[in-house]
Formats: C-alpha cells, structure tokens, sequence
C-alpha cells in the first residue's frame, strides 16, 4: 500500500498526502480476499489503534471505480494503480506511513513445471 486512491471531489482529495490515521476517518473499500492478504492492504486498525471503517466489498477493480469516484470510499493501492486507473473522476494520494509494497511469486503448485521453476530463477537472480 503506498497511495490512497478516491474520488477527486473526496475532502481528503485537498491533500497532498494523507497518512493511515486518516483512514479511520473514511469508509475504506473491503475485498473478497484472505484475511492475512486484506490485512497487508487495508489495514483494520490505524498505528493508533482506532478501527478503519470497511465500505462496500468488491472483488474486481471495475467494481471498484463507480464506488471511488462517486466517494462512497477510498482504497488504499499500490503507487502503480495510477498508471493503470488514469480516470479523470480518481485521484491518488501518497500514504505517507504506509510501509513499502511488496511482491512475490505465486503459482499453483499442481501446475509447476520447468518453465515456472525458471522463470522464478529468473526472478531471484535479478532481485535486489
């Protein structure tokens, strides 16, 4: 989570960033994803300890727009998410105390086979 994503009428819109106490302000939109998964992107408490309100649960980002744009919530999402959801109605937010994003490599395991195995070799070789 680095940037919080939202309607560009939405009052935290005014800011140039926003930090994760302010999402115990706002609905933040839910998803239907593991519980230790939703944790790592919307948290369910702030540093603070005060709960972060859950909006609307989707499960595909083109569920999420009309939902954001019209300021129902706000999503926290990766800084990447601006590049891909350019729409005139959204605007992103840095979240400033948001620790870094990070990545990984998943596939079913009853699908791996020499090609997967390389290219996740591939992967490691090149990583930081």
């Amino acid at each position: 989570m680095e940037t919080l994503a939202m309607s560009a009428s939405h009052p935290l819109a005014a800011a140039r960033t926003v930090s994760l106490e302010d999402l115990a302000e706002v609905p933040v939109m839910g998803g239907a994803r593991p519980e230790y998964w939703r944790e790592g992107l919307v948290p369910s408490r702030t540093p603070s300890g005060r709960p972060v309100p859950l909006g609307p649960t989707v499960t595909t980002s083109e569920e999420m727009i009309p939902i954001l744009a019209t300021g129902e919530a706000v999503s926290p999402m990766h800084a990447h998410a601006a590049e891909y959801l350019p729409l005139p109605a959204l605007v992103y937010r840095p979240i400033v105390d948001a620790p870094p994003a990070r990545w990984a490599l998943v596939w079913r395991t009853a699908t791996e086979n020499e090609r997967i195995r390389a290219f996740a070799e591939a992967v490691r070789a090149t990583a930081p």
